[in-house]
This record gives structure tokens, C-alpha cells and sequence, in this order.
């Protein structure tokens, strides 16, 4: 039986209890389960698409020309070790579509989570196997986010994804995605933390929803030396044909040596460009070797530095706040080491009784403004920073 015709099988290959589900043609869900990671099995035959942990993934868009097939997928692999902490023989790195502005789509996936992948599915027939965030609907302004087991699965782009940990979403998000960008929740329990940015809430289970878009996405993990059994029976049919290639090919060196040429011209301008690039955003590095890996310890740094002053300013105010009756923080606000405490009290009195408290801890400590309501008094109390 075909696969056009039969029924399909949709594995979410994530965690220690695998969901699968089973679709007939017109996308409806037949059956459905859970299997043990470490033996998995289910009660269908046939081809089997497997949706992995886009957290294992990285998707990647690249500047580069175009090219064959057979020396697109050699390129990639420089192209992209730019973007990879490890070596990029390390590394498997799959072509998929080109934007509409011609950039090259691509998804990295560790050659050791391949292995351990196929290993578990030993005995099935695969067919596909993609990121499973990459299979959310999504539109352009929107981003799209749902719940499938203890991962949240995030599409803020064509090709931008992710999986996190829903304690880790919020500020995973603040960082990628834009402030005005609608949040489309599909499934799965919603974080409290986003229960009033999400502008749209669809009921539909998310797997079924993931299992649909698959057959639609064009990409398939299961390419170059992880390519599916099937299409190692296809190219067993064709090795005859090889000799008649090897005489296409001696006509087409010249060619190659040109592009390879073309390449390497664009690699070294490339180079130039990021390490002056790095130079101008973080003139305090040296060398650069590791342009992301380097660029983000820098950031985090300076991120620390700052959360770090505000941190022990707040330390040493709170249990003073928390220690004077009547006492309440309406807000707060800190940049370049000055802390400012928007306060109310039950008079002007205690804005002064609290900032001589804060002078007794050894702080520099002022009421900026005080003035009275029918409420109490409301102040505004500036920590310039420790006192020497």
C-alpha cells in the first residue's frame, strides 16, 4: 500500500513517555497512545513521521548563492559554523527552502541525537522527521505558541522556533519576539505568566494540529547519511546510472572550480564584515573566534553588572520597608546604580523616619518629594548607592 492512501503515523519523539496517533487521509486522528521512550512501539504498520524536541534544533538562515543539491549540502556545513559552539562535523545540517528575499532556510541537528533517534526506532520504516515547533500554523505578525507534555513550543517567524521550559518562556520571549506581536495560544495548559498577552486561544489538541502541518513543511532531518531506508532502496535501483554521471561530471569540473572560488571570495568578505562587525559592538574582546558564543557572554555579563546593583540596593532596603508600620512600595525604578522608591505613609514624618533608617544602614538615602492626600502622605525616596 502506498503511502498516499494509507493511514499515517505521527510520533512526538519527546521526554520519556512518547505520544503517537495515527490519521486517516482526510487528517483525522484514527488512534492514539503513549509508548515508553526506550522501547518504543504502537500497534500500526507503516511509515512513520517523527516530530523532535525543537530545543535539539537550531534553524538558521544563510547568505548563500545558488547552488546544486550535491554542493549546497557541502557549503552549509561551512556556512553554518559560524552559528555552532561545536565543530560542524559534529553537526548535521539539512537544507530546506529559500526565503523570499533568496536567504537559504536551514535546521542543525547534533549527529549524536540522530544516532540515539534512529537507534530507538530500530525496526520501524521512517519517512520524515522535523522539529516539532516548526510544524505550528503561523502568520506573519503573529507568533504562535502551545503546550504539548512538559515543553512549550514557540514559532515566531517563517523559520524561527524553539522549545522552553514553561518557568523559562517569559523571558525567553522578551528577547526574540517583538512587544507588538500577537500571541496565538493552540493547545495545552496556558502559563499564568501569559494568560494577558495571548490574544487568540484555539481548543484543538495541539499534536493532531502539528501532525497536519507536517506533511506540508519542507524539510526532512532524514537526508544525507540519515536518509530514510526507503530512499536507499530507491538509489539501489539507479546505481547503474552511475557511470553515464561520471562523464556528465568531468564536463562540469570547470564549473565547480569557479563556484568553489566564488565561495571562498565570499566567506573571507563575510569574515571581514563580522569581526569588524564585533569589534565595533564589544571593543574591550580581543580576538574573536566564537563571534555568537563570545557576543552572548559579553551580553550576559553586562546584563549581571546591572541586576547585580539593583539586586543589593534592594537587599537592604526591603526588610526596612517591611519593618516600618504603615510603609508601602508603590513602585520602583533603577538606572546607573540609582534606585528610586515610589513610597505612601501614614505621614511626612515616616518618609524621614524611613530615610534615616536607611542613612543607619550605612546608604545614601533622600526624600526627593513628599507631599500630603487625604490617604496619608506619598514620597518619593532616592538610594544613590552605599556610602563610603
Amino acid at each position: 500500500m502506498s503511502t498516499a492512501t494509507r493511514e499515517k503515523i505521527v510520533v512526538h519523539a519527546v521526554g520519556e513517555q512518547w505520544r503517537w496517533l495515527v490519521l486517516d487521509r482526510q487528517g483525522r486522528v484514527r488512534r492514539h497512545g503513549q509508548c515508553p521512550a526506550d522501547a518504543p512501539d504502537w500497534p500500526e504498520q507503516g511509515a512513520v513521521t517523527v516530530l523532535v524536541d525543537a530545543a535539539d534544533c537550531m534553524g538558521l538562515s544563510l547568505d548563500l548563492p545558488a547552488l546544486s543539491p550535491a554542493r549546497l549540502a557541502q557549503a552549509l556545513r561551512w556556512a553554518a559554523e559560524e552559528h555552532l559552539s561545536a565543530g560542524a562535523e559534529d553537526e548535521h545540517v539539512v537544507a530546506g527552502p529559500r526565503s523570499a528575499s533568496g536567504q537559504q532556510y536551514c535546521v542543525v541537528v547534533g549527529n549524536d541525537r540522530m544516532q540515539d533517534l534512529l537507534s530507538r526506532f530500530s525496526g520501524h520504516e521512517l519517512e520524515v522527521m522535523l522539529p516539532d515547533a516548526l510544524c505550528l500554523p503561523w502568520r506573519e505578525g503573529e507568533v504562535a505558541m502551545g503546550r504539548l507534555g512538559d515543553r512549550v513550543l514557540a514559532r515566531w517567524g517563517e523559520w524561527s522556533f524553539g522549545s522552553f521550559e514553561p518557568e523559562l518562556l517569559v523571558d525567553m520571549l522578551d528577547g526574540l519576539v517583538p512587544a507588538e506581536a500577537g500571541l496565538v495560544w493552540h493547545g495545552g495548559e496556558l502559563p499564568a505568566a501569559l494568560a494577558d498577552r495571548v490574544g487568540q486561544t484555539r481548543t484543538d489538541a495541539l499534536l493532531p494540529t502539528l501532525a497536519v502541518a507536517a506533511a506540508g513543511e519542507p524539510i526532512n532531518l532524514l537526508a544525507g547519511p540519515w536518509s530514510p531506508s526507503s530512499a536507499h532502496a530507491a538509489r539501489a535501483h539507479w546505481r547503474w546510472a552511475a557511470g553515464l554521471v561520471a562523464v556528465v561530471a568531468v564536463l562540469i569540473l570547470a564549473l565547480v572550480g569557479v563556484e568553489n572560488q566564488m565561495l571562498k571570495r565570499q566567506s573571507g568578505e563575510l569574515q571581514l564584515a563580522i569581526d569588524a562587525q564585533f569589534q565595533q559592538a564589544f571593543p574591550d574582546v580581543g580576538r574573536a573566534v566564537r563571534h555568537r558564543e563570545q557576543a552572548e557572554r559579553e551580553l550576559s555579563r553586562l546584563r549581571f553588572g546591572e541586576s547585580a546593583g539593583l539586586l543589593e540596593l534592594m537587599n537592604r532596603a526591603a526588610p526596612v520597608i517591611d519593618g516600618q508600620d504603615g510603609l508601602r512600595l508603590d513602585g520602583l525604578s533603577y538606572r546607573e546604580g540609582l534606585l528610586e522608591l515610589s513610597l505612601r505613609a501614614p505621614d511626612v514624618a515616616a518618609l524621614d523616619q524611613f530615610e534615616q533608617r536607611l542613612r543607619a544602614l550605612d546608604l545614601n538615602a533622600s526624600v526627593q518629594s513628599a507631599s500630603m492626600d487625604s490617604d496619608g502622605a506619598a514620597g518619593r525616596v532616592r538610594i544613590a548607592g552605599v556610602s563610603q
